[in-house]
Order: C-alpha cells, then sequence, then structure tokens
C-alpha cells in the first residue's frame, strides 16, 4: 500500500496494490486500487484495476500475463574450518516457491 503521504519510484511486483499517495513506475498485480488521493504514472500490468473517483491514472494498461510458479532448493554443503585442530560443519536445505516475472521480461546475469 502508498499512503496518502507516501511515494514510491520504481518497479512494483505485488499480489494486491492500494495506492493513495503517489506511485511513479511500473505495477505488476493481480488486483490494483487507486484510491481518491492516489496518483499512478506508468504502466500497469492488472487484471482488476478500480479507480475511485478523484484518483487519477496516466500511462498504458495491459492484461496480466500468466506467471508460472518455480520451486526454489537451496542447499549449503559442508563447509569445514579448521581452527585450533577442530573443524565444524553445517548443513542447511530450504524450498521455496516464487511466482517470476513473465519470460519476456526476465534477464539472465552471469556471474564469475
Amino acid at each position: 500500500m502508498v499512503a496518502e503521504s507516501g511515494r514510491v519510484k520504481g518497479e512494483v511486483f505485488a499480489k494486491q496494490l492500494i495506492v493513495n499517495g503517489i506511485l511513479e513506475g511500473d505495477c505488476h498485480a493481480e488486483q490494483i486500487q487507486i484510491l481518491a488521493n492516489g496518483r499512478v504514472k506508468g504502466k500497469v500490468w492488472s487484471n482488476n484495476l478500480s479507480i475511485e473517483p478523484g484518483g487519477k491514472f496516466f500511462g498504458e494498461t495491459a492484461e496480466l500475463p500468466d506467471q508460472e510458479v518455480v520451486t526454489l532448493t537451496s542447499q549449503t554443503k559442508k563447509e569445514t574450518a579448521t581452527a585450533k585442530g577442530s573443524s565444524q560443519a553445517a548443513s542447511v536445505s530450504d524450498t521455496n516457491q516464487v511466482k517470476v516475472a513473465p519470460k519476456t521480461a526476465a534477464k539472465a546475469v552471469k556471474t564469475a
């Protein structure tokens, strides 16, 4: 939520977005509500956009594309530290599901 005294500049990804302040940038949300004091400037991807009387929207709208759910698994393998002849080991496993932006908006970054 962007409160009446709030201001956001940038790209926003949310399930539900309520704007009563100022939002400048692209928005991706299943439901977007622009309240009476809300101002949105940018491109909006949503399947449910509502604007209360007094609310302002300057930009373009598009239907929210289908998103895919990706299961991420992170695991830290055994790490051995040899301090004063002793060793420590740690193992962590965690699984999360994350919605990702459509393939057309995704960018790959290669790290060294």
